[in-house]
């Protein structure tokens, strides 16, 4: 009887700790290959992106897909969407609405959230609690998908990103705000190394003529 009481026990705390070991596992699996992504990434002094812009509310996805761009060097950016245009030369923010002709400008240390799709990966060890969720076919490919959890409170609770198991390449990430809203930026292309102009990486009002300007600095 007692050999049946220290199998039964001993059973019980194996599965307990089968309860416990795959977060953990998948935690560390998260991490190895956003490691692995974010190499890659580091690896390049500049990037040109090419990307779908994609808006869900509530699950309704809109039937309108945004072409949109993306340069990075560094910690400097351009990305445009549509008509807007996200501009950092790594210490001041310009976020300008071509079609009303306005332009928000704030300190890039003030900005909050991940502002490019690929912004996601740096410092991810220090930003976010990520997860591994499962493997899944992507453009005839596969993908691992994972989840990122903000350390911290933000706009976005949720960061999911898709990276190709052989290549590493990062093919989406979504951004989820707490009213049911879903950011996807689709990668259609990359360009690793290209030569950008320093231009591109500021932006001057005085271009636009009536131009409005608010200023948050």
């Amino acid at each position: 009887m007692t050999a049946l009481i220290c199998f039964i026990f001993c059973m019980q705390l194996a599965a307990v700790q089968n309860q416990d070991d795959p977060p953990r596992i998948y935690e560390e699996k998260a991490e190895e290959i956003l490691e692995e992504a974010g190499q890659v990434l580091r690896s390049y002094e500049s990037l040109y992106a090419s990307f779908v812009y994609q808006m869900e509310d509530d699950g309704n996805a809109h039937d309108e897909e945004t072409d949109a761009v993306l340069y990075t060097r560094g910690d400097q950016y351009h990305m445009r969407i549509g008509d807007n245009y996200f501009i950092s030369d790594g210490e001041v923010v310009w976020t300008f609405m071509e079609e009303v002709n306005e332009v928000h400008i704030s300190l890039a240390e003030d900005t909050e959230g991940a502002m490019t799709p690929t912004s996601v990966l740096e410092n991810f060890r220090k930003d976010f609690r990520s997860t591994w969720i499962r493997e899944e076919p992507h453009n005839n490919e596969t993908v691992h998908i994972i989840d990122m959890i903000p350390e911290q409170p933000q706009a976005f609770y949720k960061y999911r990103v898709a990276i190709n198991t052989e290549s590493h390449r990062l093919e989406y990430t979504e951004a989820h705000d707490r009213h049911g809203g879903i950011y996807r930026y689709k990668i259609k292309s990359l360009e690793p190394n290209p030569e950008i102009p320093d231009e591109k990486f500021s932006f001057d009002p005085s271009a636009y003529p009536g131009i409005e300007i608010i200023d948050l600095r």
